[in-house]
C-alpha cells in the first residue's frame, strides 16, 4: 500500500530528517516536501541524498541533501548550522537515522554494542542538542525521534538495537517535559516491521530468514509488514499543527504487533 500525499499541512515550516535517503527516512522527506516544507535532509553516503534530491528538485519542491555523520559532533552542528544558513530556521527535526544488529547478547562485540548505541541514540542527542536552541526561536517546534516496537516489547538477538529504541522513547519524554516551556513539542515514533532495507539485512542475517520473516508476519495482527509511507504518515501527524498538544507520547504504527 503506497499512500502519496500533496497537500499543504507544512507550509512555511523548515524540516531537518537525519538518514533520509532510504527507507522510512526517505519516504519522510518525500512526504515533508510534498506538504509544503522546506526540507534539508543527510546520510552519511551521498549517492542516493542527490538522486532523491534531483527527484525532489523536478517535482519543484524546497530539498537540500548534505553528507554527514551525525555520531560526530562538529558534523551534527554544521548540520544544524547549515540549515538554519539555507532556510532561515528550523521548525521540525526527525531524528531517523539509525542502524541495526542482530546476535545474542553474548555474541555482541563491545566494538559493535558501540556502533548501535552511537550511531541510534548518540546522534539523536546531538542532533537535539543543537538544534534546540534554533526550535526556541520558531515558538512552536517539533522534534520526531525514531523509536520502536523492540523499544516497548523484548526483543531476542536484538539486545543493543532494542536498548537504544527504548532510550529514544524515554529521552522523547524527558525533553517533552523539559522543553514543554519553549512551545517546542518532543515524541517518539514507533514502528513496527517495515518493509525497509533495514529490515531486509535484518532478515538476511537470520539462521533462517524464511522463518523469522513468518515469525515476524504474524506477530502482527494485521498480518503484514508496514510500508515506509504509512510511517512517514506518522511522522507527518507529529510534525504538523494536528498534533499541537501531543508531546511525550510515543506512537506505535506497528499494524497490532504490541497490542497482543
Amino acid at each position: 500500500m503506497r499512500r502519496q500525499a500533496t497537500g499543504t499541512r507544512l507550509t512555511g515550516k523548515v524540516a531537518l530528517v537525519t538518514g533520509g535517503t532510504l527507507g522510512i527516512g526517505a519516504a519522510i522527506v518525500r512526504l515533508f516536501a510534498r506538504e509544503g516544507a522546506q526540507v534539508a535532509f543527510c546520510a552519511r553516503r551521498s549517492a542516493a541524498g542527490l538522486q532523491l534530491e534531483a527527484e525532489l528538485a523536478t517535482e519543484h519542491l524546497s530539498v537540500s541533501f548534505w553528507p554527514c555523520d551525525v555520531a560526530v559532533e562538529s558534523e551534527a552542528r554544521c548540520l544544524i548550522e547549515r540549515t538554519v544558513e539555507r532556510y532561515g530556521r528550523l521548525d521540525v527535526v526527525v531524528n531517523n537515522a539509525g542502524v541495526s544488529a542482530s546476535a545474542p547478547l553474548e555474541a555482541t562485540s563491545l566494538e559493535e554494542w558501540r556502533r548501535v548505541v552511537e550511531n541510534n541514540l548518540t546522534s539523536m542527542f546531538l542532533i537535539c542538542k543543537h538544534a534546540i536552541p534554533h526550535l526556541r526561536r520558531s515558538g512552536s517546534g517539533s522534534i520526531v525521534n525514531l523509536g520502536s516496537t523492540y523499544g516497548v516489547v523484548g526483543a531476542p538477538r536484538s539486545a543493543a538495537y532494542a536498548v537504544t529504541k527504548a532510550a529514544a522513547i524515554n529521552l522523547s519524554r524527558t525533553l517533552a517535559a523539559e522543553l514543554a516551556a519553549d512551545g517546542i513539542r518532543v515524541n517518539a515514533l514507533c514502528p513496527g516491521a517495515t518493509d525497509t532495507p533495514l529490515h531486509r539485512r535484518w532478515r538476511a542475517s537470520q539462521p533462517d530468514p524464511e522463518a523469522a520473516w513468518r515469525a515476524l508476519v504474524d506477530r502482527h495482527p494485521m498480518g503484514r509488514l508496514a510500508t515506509p509511507e504509512e510511517v512517514a504518515m506518522g511522522a507527518l501527524y507529529l510534525a504538523s499543527d494536528e498534533s499541537s498538544f501531543v508531546t511525550g507520547h510515543a506512537l506505535m504504527v506497528d499494524g497490532g504487533y504490541t497490542a497482543i
